[in-house]
C-alpha cells in the first residue's frame, strides 16, 4: 500500500512540475499567438488541481476544493477550440460557460469544505451527475464545433491540414477518454488518479507539440479556385455572418488599414465571392461599408473616452490611410463632420 503511495505522490509531484514549467514556456509564447494563453491557463489549473489531490493525500487538508474542477478542463478546452477556428467567445460568453459550475460548486459547498463530516444526500449525489452533464456537454459541443468547422472548410475553402484537424479532434477524444476510465478506477479499486494522469498525458503529448510546430494553430485554409460558384442556404447564410461579425469586432481587424476583401476573407478562410454573398445577401450591406461602419463607431467611441487626442491620429488608429476618406466616411455615417461631433461631445461633457 505504501509502495502504492509513494507512486502516485511521484506522479502528483512530476504532474505539478511540469505544468509550472509548461506554463513559463506558454507565457512567453503567449506574446505570438493568443491560444497559448488560453493552454497556459488550463496548465496552472491542472497544476493547482494536482497540487490540492497531493495535499488531500497527505491529509495536508482536510477539504476538497478541487471536487468538481473536472468540468473546468472540457470548458476551458472548448474555449480553446474556439479560439484556434477563430471564433473566439466573448467575456460574457465565457461567464456564461462557467455559471453552471459555479452553481454546481455552490451545491455541495458543504462538501467541498469538509467532506468527512458531510452527510452525503440526494442534492449531492444528483450534483454529481451534473458535473457529468457538464463535463459531456462541452466536450460534445466541441466535437459538434470541429465538425461543423471541418464541413466548412470543405464546402467553402477546400483545403486545410489534416494535422490541424487531428490536433482539434485528438484534443476531443482526449476529453473523452479521462472521463471514461472512471469506471475503471472503481472496478479496479485504485487510488490512482485516472482521469488526471490520462489528461495529464494528453495535455502534455498536445503543449510540447504545439511548442514544437506552432504552425498548427495557423487555421487559415489555403483558397483553391473553383468556378463552379456554390449558393449557400440560409442557415448557412446566418451561421457564417454571426461568424464574420464576431471575428470582425473582437479581433478588431478593420483597424488594419490594408484590409480588403481578399485579406478578410483569408481570415475567415472563405472564398471571397462567398463572403460577398453573405454580405450582400444575409447582412444586406458590401463589405466595404461595413468595415467603415465599424471603423466609424471605433472614432466615436474614442472621442468621447479621449475627447483631446488629435484627430488624425483617431483616424489612422481606426483604420482610415486618408484624411479625406475618414472625412467622407465619416459624413455619410453620422452626417455630421469629425469636427462637429467632437464639438457636441465636449458641449455634452
Amino acid at each position: 500500500m505504501s509502495e502504492e503511495v509513494n507512486v502516485i505522490t511521484a506522479i502528483l509531484l512530476a504532474g505539478f512540475a511540469q505544468s509550472l514549467v509548461l506554463s513559463g514556456f506558454l507565457y512567453n509564447k503567449s506574446k505570438q499567438l493568443k491560444q497559448f494563453k488560453i493552454l497556459m491557463l488550463i496548465h496552472l489549473v491542472f497544476a493547482l488541481d494536482l497540487f490540492l489531490v497531493f495535499a488531500g493525500q497527505h491529509n495536508w487538508l482536510s477539504s476538497r476544493l478541487n471536487a468538481c474542477w473536472g468540468a473546468i478542463y472540457a470548458i476551458l478546452f472548448f474555449v480553446f477550440i474556439r479560439s484556434c477556428i477563430g471564433s473566439m467567445p466573448s467575456k460574457r460568453e465565457i461567464m456564461c460557460y462557467f455559471a453552471p459550475w459555479l452553481a454546481l460548486n455552490i451545491s455541495v459547498i458543504d462538501f467541498l469544505y469538509n467532506p468527512k463530516s458531510t452527510v452525503l444526500s440526494l442534492r449531492h449525489e444528483l450534483s454529481g451527475y451534473f458535473l457529468l452533464i457538464i463535463y459531456l456537454y462541452f466536450t460534445i459541443w466541441a466535437c459538434v464545433t470541429v465538425r461543423r468547422y471541418r464541413k466548412q472548410q470543405a464546402r467553402f475553402s477546400a483545403t486545410l491540414s489534416n494535422e490541424n484537424m487531428l490536433l482539434l479532434w485528438g484534443i476531443c477524444a482526449s476529453l473523452f477518454l479521462a472521463i471514461s476510465v472512471i469506471p475503471f478506477q472503481y472496478m479496479l479499486q485504485t487510488s490512482l488518479p485516472l482521469p488526471q494522469l490520462l489528461m495529464c498525458c494528453a495535455m502534455y503529448a498536445i503543449t510540447y507539440v504545439l511548442l514544437l510546430k506552432p504552425q498548427l494553430l495557423d487555421f487559415k485554409a489555403k483558397q483553391v479556385a473553383n468556378t463552379n460558384k456554390e449558393k449557400l442556404h440560409a442557415s448557412e447564410d446566418a451561421f457564417l455572418a454571426e461568424h464574420i461579425l464576431t471575428l470582425l469586432d473582437e479581433q478588431q481587424l478593420f483597424t488594419d488599414p490594408n484590409l480588403n476583401l481578399q485579406t478578410f476573407a483569408e481570415h475567415l478562410a472563405m472564398k471571397p465571392y462567398l463572403l460577398s454573398q453573405v454580405l450582400n445577401h444575409h447582412l444586406g450591406i458590401k463589405f466595404i461599408d461595413l468595415i467603415n461602419q465599424r471603423r466609424i463607431e471605433y472614432v466615436c467611441n474614442l472621442i468621447k473616452n479621449q475627447p483631446h487626442m488629435p484627430m488624425l491620429t483617431i483616424a489612422m488608429q481606426a483604420g482610415f490611410n486618408a484624411k479625406s476618406t475618414f472625412n467622407a466616411a465619416f459624413k455619410k455615417y453620422r452626417n455630421l463632420t469629425p469636427s462637429e461631433y467632437k464639438s457636441q461631445v465636449l458641449s455634452t461633457d
